[in-house]
């Protein structure tokens, strides 16, 4: 469960813009992040959301001086209020706008499968200086190809990632990404992203790519097996398969692919490894900073057959 709002984004802490009138002095515009939410008072006294605190916020603050954005939960869907279309509209008054969050939103306000978007395509168009974007929720959201030459961080947080947002990070162009984050979530279903993901496995577009993060997965051997013998592997710093179902054979697959003692850190928590395994991960990625928290212990056999017993972190 994601149960608080950013408390940082990009390097700088979140200021909550609420509409509250008695929420005291505010701090200079470049200084924060901008964390536009909505408020209810329980006593039915007063209250606004995200609509109207966007609205309050262009009227009030500086727009020119703000570097750092975040919306929180804007509604049920994008139909009466869609944060990409009024960002672009607003776009003339955001000039220096480097890093962009949407939905900085917490479980109890809205389950992450249900957080609905639209097409964020239009939002690079509008803001070529983006540098830092984050997206959490997948429903209804789009993406296409692009170029972006000065960003530097991209993540996206789902219960399940569409395939198309996928393929679309995948073939853009991004000369500058140090890091990339995509929680696939939900794909055993269907097949796994494998197709999709081949631009990230040979890294031609990704250049400066360090930190890379192919999370909360149930096709987690099936990434860890592509990524024991891609190019980009042997370029990172990071790497993470966190949140997901890997087992030993994903881990077998890494420990016999390309070695991995050049990274810093290997981040592998919420696994389904065995302790025997869980030792030779870590006696064979010697100096690497190795996080195995969170073992659920290897699926369960039935009859010969595995058990349905692994499950990504965040699913609903």
């Amino acid at each position: 469960m994601i149960r608080e709002r950013l408390s940082t984004f990009a390097g700088l802490p979140v200021h909550t813009f609420d509409g509250d009138p008695g929420g005291g002095p505010r701090p200079a515009e470049g200084e924060v992040a901008w964390g536009i939410y909505h408020r209810i008072q329980d006593n039915g006294a007063w209250g606004a959301e995200v609509p109207e605190n966007f609205e309050l916020f262009l009227r009030t603050v500086d727009t020119a001086r703000v570097t750092h954005l975040v919306i929180g939960f804007w509604g049920f869907d994008t139909e009466e209020f869609d944060p990409v279309g009024r960002l672009v509209e607003a776009a003339g008054r955001f000039p220096d706008l480097r890093a962009v969050f949407l939905g900085d939103i917490r479980d109890w306000d809205l389950h992450i499968s249900w957080i609905r978007h639209s097409d964020v395509s239009p939002l690079f168009a509008a803001f070529p200086g983006l540098e830092h974007v984050g997206i959490r929720g997948g429903d209804g959201l789009r993406l296409e190809p692009m170029r972006a030459p000065r960003l530097r961080t991209l993540r996206f947080e789902a219960a399940r990632l569409p395939e198309e947002v996928v393929g679309a990070v995948a073939a853009s162009d991004l000369p500058g990404l140090e890091r990339l984050d995509m929680w696939l979530g939900q794909y055993l279903m269907d097949a796994p992203p494998l197709d999709e993901l081949a631009g990230i496995w040979t890294g031609e577009r990704l250049p400066a790519l360090r930190r890379l993060g192919l999370e909360n997965a149930d096709c987690a051997d099936e990434i860890a097996e592509a990524l024991a013998g891609a190019p980009v592997t042997a370029r990172l710093e990071s790497l993470s398969l966190a949140m997901g179902t890997l087992t030993d054979r994903g881990a077998e697959a890494l420990l016999s692919g390309q070695p991995l003692t050049h990274l810093k850190e290997l981040d592998l928590h919420h696994h389904f490894l065995s302790e025997e395994m869980t030792a030779r991960v870590r006696a064979g990625t010697p100096g690497v900073q190795v996080n195995l928290d969170e073992g659920q212990g290897p699926p369960r056999r039935s009859r010969g057959r595995f058990d349905i017993t692994t499950y990504i972190a965040v699913a609903e």
